[in-house]
């Protein structure tokens, strides 16, 4: 199996599970629409890692591989996803700002699941 995708199923069984949690804690304090645009930023930056995956692959397995394609399709993706986000967060104040934090939460869990790992090894190496 391959050791990005294990680590992305990882990340993915985290995204759940503090989605989850999430959901519970901002239903206790009767925040519950914070927590669905929270749990909505996780999946959305899922959902961005994944495409993001699919791209890279798909242009590093082509015959010409070219950095303008990967460039064009990362600015793409984001335009997209920032856009998105920032209609969603505007038309559902004061709690569709969650959407916001989702996404950066995401992030650290999947810069953190895939960047430590490597330092452990460099640490490791003599």
């Amino acid at each position: 199996m391959d050791v990005n995708r294990l680590r992305m199923r990882r990340a993915t069984v985290i995204v759940v599970a503090l989605g989850v949690l999430v959901l519970a804690a901002t239903g206790v304090f009767d925040r519950l629409l914070l927590g669905v645009f929270i749990s909505a930023g996780l999946a959305l930056g899922w959902i961005n890692a994944q495409v993001t995956w699919m791209s890279i692959v798909r242009i590093t397995d082509a015959e010409t591989p070219s950095k303008q394609k990967l460039a064009l399709s990362s600015a793409a993706r984001l335009l997209i996803l920032t856009g998105l986000s920032i209609l969603v967060a505007f038309f559902t104040r004061p709690y569709g700002v969650g959407i916001f934090f989702g996404l950066a939460v995401f992030q650290l869990i999947l810069v953190l699941h895939t960047a430590l790992p490597e330092v452990k090894g460099l640490r490791q190496q003599p």
